[in-house]
């Protein structure tokens, strides 16, 4: 009975994640380039076709990428907007642009007539050939009025200044968005000549899950990129971080309650060898919400802020961890004289060896959680297929986070994370 017991509560201890069915990748027709989940349950699809185009690749007309995307499904044909087609059949559309990259997504119901319906308007909208003034016009006038939004939010000026110091004379320092003077000057041949340079097929990423197989897929593809020129000779140019702060503060006056406070440290990007050691280190350190060493520090002990968090960027070229919190103005210089200290305890790492284990325990559970939904599931393999890593992803993470130890962790934090060059930035009232 004793024996039989102990065999049940093995059972039901081993984590969760071991028992985990992750969804399998497949490589489309043996290209790389196009991935699919095949997703039965719902007889729904989920897409996303990515250009490793981003705001990166502005040059002198920041702001050019988010204005170009934006763009492209307000063309009209046959005197209707591409956005509202797909609106008469249901079909959810929307485009995004990051630093490192650009994307559209659709989802649709499954038929066979919104995979011919949707891959035509789709390959109407990568052909770019249907660009007027009118759209040009209203689409600058929202650009304009974001930008003068994110002018009088405290969160978006540290920000955008905090990328602007510490990524100076990269890509990666200016806003996504631009700045209004540049974008008042950018004109229909600038915008054709730079989505020129985004779109093209050995420029796209398409990514896949839901309700379609891989013949289905396939076609949907060969459709959808009919047409489209096949390349060009840009590449984009290698961004080395040049920031040497040396931990100054730089204040920004702003009329607020509240000082926001932010703090980068430069860190290592996705496919350094050493990202699972920081990743699992940063969740000690401010990853994890209440258990963290900041928000312990910070809410618990100190009562400074209502959240305090910390967590990884890793960009193509640059890697960043990023401590974010806003306080009362008058606890500003208690609440950077804390996170100091807690960085230096960082540094360090005097943490237990069960910390680190809950640490990585409490990662493996969160990745479960990131293929709930086709949605979720979807975003993971644009990820993937972004960094080129569908073969065996799920057991390199799990194995990845499983091979972190405190020792590890240590030889990381000293040879990864540039402590002497961080980067602390201060929005709001003296």
């Amino acid at each position: 009975m004793k024996k039989l017991f102990l065999i049940i509560t093995l059972f039901f201890c081993i984590p969760g994640t071991n028992a985990m069915s992750y969804p399998t990748i497949e490589v489309i027709k043996d290209n790389t380039d196009y991935l699919l989940i095949h997703e039965k349950s719902l007889p729904i699809v989920d897409i996303e076709i990515s250009f490793a185009i981003g705001s990166k690749d502005d040059g002198s007309l920041k702001g050019i990428t988010n204005y170009s995307i934006e763009l492209l499904h307000q063309q009209k044909i046959n005197g209707e907007k591409i956005i509202d087609s797909f609106e008469k059949v249901g079909a959810l559309y929307n485009s995004s642009v990051n630093r490192d990259s650009s994307a559209l997504k659709i989802r649709f119901i499954k038929s066979d007539k919104n995979i011919e319906f949707i891959s035509k308007k789709l390959n109407e909208i990568l052909k770019a050939e249907n660009l007027s003034a009118t759209p040009l016009e209203y689409t600058r006038d929202v650009i304009i009025n974001s930008i003068t939004s994110r002018d009088l939010s405290p969160a978006s000026i540290i920000s955008y200044k905090t990328n602007e110091e510490f990524f100076v004379g990269t890509g990666y320092a200016h806003p996504i968005s631009g700045y209004k003077n540049i974008i008042e000057k950018i004109n229909v041949t600038d915008i054709k000549k730079h989505i020129k340079k985004i779109i093209n097929v050995s420029n796209i990423k398409v990514s896949m899950v839901g309700d379609i197989n891989e013949n289905e897929a396939t076609y949907f593809i060969s459709r959808v990129l009919s047409n489209v020129p096949m390349g060009n000779d840009y590449v984009s140019a290698y961004n080395k971080l040049n920031y040497q702060g040396n931990s100054k503060i730089r204040h920004i006056d702003h009329d607020s309650k509240q000082t926001h406070i932010s703090i980068y440290i430069p860190s290592v990007t996705r496919n350094h060898k050493n990202f699972y050691n920081i990743l699992v280190a940063n969740y000690i350190f401010g990853g994890s919400g209440f258990g963290s060493m900041l928000m312990q520090e910070i809410r618990e002990k100190n009562g400074l802020a209502y959240s305090v968090y910390s967590y990884l960027a890793p960009f193509k070229d640059i890697g960043v961890l990023k401590i974010g919190m806003q306080t009362e103005s008058k606890n500003t210089a208690r609440s950077l004289e804390i996170l100091k200290a807690e960085i230096d305890k960082f540094k360090k790492f005097d943490i237990s060896n069960e910390k680190v284990k809950k640490a990585k325990l409490g990662l493996l559970k969160s990745f479960e959680l990131r293929l709930d939904t086709n949605k979720k599931m979807l975003s993971t393999l644009s990820a993937i297929n972004s960094y080129e890593m569908h073969d065996n992803y799920f057991e390199e993470y799990i194995e990845g986070i499983n091979l972190v130890t405190k020792e590890s962790i240590i030889s990381s934090l000293k040879s990864d994370l540039d402590f002497e060059n961080i980067s602390i930035n201060t929005v709001g009232n003296n």
